[in-house]
């Protein structure tokens, strides 16, 4: 269910890195859009931190699928304050071990409009993801340090 959902708020095509790993993991892309229509897909930005599909499953309901920042996600979910903790334990448990975090939930949308608010958010799950330093950012550091320059490490990851 949270690879699926995932999937869902993921682009099927002009894919960034994250958008195709998460596809991948279906056994047939075409999943991700198997018995729904698609309504209205919101692309990730730097302000809401996630993505989201707005979807009408075979029955006729509509539904929102969302990935993204956890900490966004989190904002999201109507029980935050009941998963909040355990899932922050999870998030430090992939941070040990070198993985960032990415956050899936799920609504109703009753109103049946792309625009509506829709029901309460349900946090589905977290996926790992492997984010290896680039190929060149080892020679970029070196050089950058020899001309004296005070390189710091910043990176996503940033949790109470």
């Amino acid at each position: 269910m949270v690879v699926l959902m995932a999937a869902r708020a993921s682009r099927l095509e002009n894919q960034d890195a994250i958008d195709a790993a998460i596809v991948a993991m279906l056994d047939d892309p075409n999943e991700a859009r198997a018995g729904i229509t698609e309504v209205h897909f919101l692309p990730f930005n730097p302000t809401d931190k996630r993505t989201a599909l707005t979807y009408i499953d075979n029955s006729g309901k509509m539904h929102r699928a969302s990935k993204g920042a956890p900490e966004q996600i989190l904002n999201l979910a109507h029980n935050k304050s009941d998963i909040e903790r355990r899932v922050h334990l999870i998030i430090n448990k992939f941070a040990d071990r070198g993985l960032r975090s990415l956050a899936v939930a799920c609504q109703e949308v009753p109103a049946g409009t792309k625009d509506s608010p829709g029901g309460p958010w349900e946090f589905i799950g977290l996926l790992p993801l492997f984010d290896p330093p680039r190929h060149d950012s080892a020679e970029t550091i070196r050089r950058a340090l020899d001309l004296g320059v005070s390189v710091k490490m910043i990176t996503g990851e940033h949790y109470c």
